[in-house]
């Protein structure tokens, strides 16, 4: 991270000193992406040979697989509906009662319901830093001439094998503060939403430069020219508005089990604008299968979903969260988790000849969970959690943070 500070800082300088780097901008953070080297591929020096780089895979065709990487994505975890107090089946008395002790996890989900006539509410902060591709920090471009008919006459000249080589990096720095609420109708039915309101500030650098071929003649017919455009390009954009609203209804299953049981499915509408990464732009639907146990002061849980994405059905996933939470003290709740991902068909997605076979969107990601609720009073609890990535494939962030408070009405 403080290698892409220095970076800018470098760029600052070079812009005030020679002017060596343009500076993109637009309406939007897909558009800002979309206008680096002037929304039209990188264009060389005039030399009486016109250059086609990237027939199929020049630059512009790479920002939009970019662009449209971004935007498949929500930027910030949908927090849990476990609750400041839940109710378990009494089957000695055929009735629901109020259980006190752990809190519960911040993003994995308890088989326990709210009860009925209670209302959780909560308002959690948000902060994800997203810079990183398959762990690394820089996206490697490599972009070639093309060979058709159609762009050269001569398909033995040397110089037709050079290549120009783009180093990217990005940073998404994206903030959302989320109301989130969960009403017990009845003892064994919880409905609520999720409204956030997120804060997404983009960079973006590129540097690009042209690596002759060895065989060729010298000077190259491919050169830059800063007059026409520049090879290094920076992009800095910022986008405020809501994102996507979640709907949620959680069931109660077999009341009369061993352990708590639930079935959750939450509908995300696409409010969040979708060219500021606000919002996917397609409407989700996620059903969880839930189960948990509380064992003295441990409350083990398995939670199983399966995503579908309308109108993008080739990014449904498969959701899983294993993990538990202990009440450390009759105020402290601590939770950890693993939570994954798998989409099936995702790999195959948003590839580009430029990324040589790079991956933006992996298949399977998993990270880790470190949550705490401490509770203040009998109805408010502060909350905190850190989400780190525990393997490297697609775009993900460095660690997502959430603080906030929640309450029990």
């Amino acid at each position: 991270m403080r290698r892409l500070y220095v970076v800018f800082l470098m760029l600052v300088v070079s812009v005030a000193a020679n002017g060596q780097v343009t500076i993109q901008h637009g309406r939007t953070l897909s558009e800002l992406i979309a206008n680096l080297y002037g929304g039209n591929g990188i264009q060389l020096k005039d030399t009486g040979h016109q250059a086609h780089f990237g027939e199929s895979s020049d630059f512009q065709s790479f920002s939009n697989t970019l662009q449209a990487v971004l935007q498949s994505r929500p930027v910030f975890p949908v927090p849990s509906t476990a609750g400041l107090v839940s109710y378990r089946f009494n089957e000695q008395t055929g009735t629901y009662d109020r259980v006190e002790g752990s809190l519960g996890p911040v993003l994995a989900e308890l088989g326990a319901t709210t009860g009925k006539g209670s209302l959780n509410v909560s308002l959690t902060h948000t902060f994800a830093d997203i810079d990183r591709v398959a762990g690394q920090d820089t996206i490697d471009l490599v972009l070639r001439h093309c060979l058709l008919p159609q762009c050269v006459s001569n398909v033995a000249s040397p110089f037709l094998l050079d290549t120009v080589h783009v180093q990217m990096r990005f940073r998404l720095k994206s903030q959302a503060v989320a109301l989130s609420t969960v009403y017990g109708v009845t003892d064994r039915l919880d409905v609520g939403m999720v409204i956030p309101y997120i804060r997404n500030d983009l960079s973006v650098f590129t540097h690009a430069g042209i690596v002759v071929n060895p065989a060729a003649t010298a000077p190259s017919p491919h050169q830059f020219d800063l007059n026409v455009e520049t090879p290094d390009q920076l992009g800095t954009g910022t986008a405020i508005g809501i994102g996507d609203v979640v709907m949620r209804a959680k069931l109660r299953v077999a009341p009369k089990a061993s352990f708590d049981a639930a079935v959750l499915a939450d509908l995300a509408l696409p409010t969040g604008e979708k060219k500021n990464f606000l919002g996917t732009g397609h409407t989700r639907l996620k059903v969880t299968a839930i189960a948990s146990r509380t064992v003295r002061r441990f409350t083990p849980h398995a939670n199983l979903a399966y995503e579908v994405r309308f109108g993008q059905t080739e990014l449904d996933a498969f959701d899983y969260r294993l993990g538990t939470d202990a009440l450390v003290t009759p105020k402290l709740t601590l939770a950890a988790d693993m939570i994954g991902v798998v989409r099936p068909r995702g790999s195959g997605l948003f590839e580009n000849a430029a990324l040589d076979g790079q991956e933006l969107v992996g298949r399977s990601e998993i990270d880790g969970v470190l949550g705490a609720k401490w509770r203040l009073n009998e109805n408010r609890a502060f909350i905190l959690n850190l989400l780190t990535p525990l393997n490297a494939t697609g775009i993900r962030p460095k660690y997502i943070m959430t603080a906030g408070l929640q309450f029990g009405l």
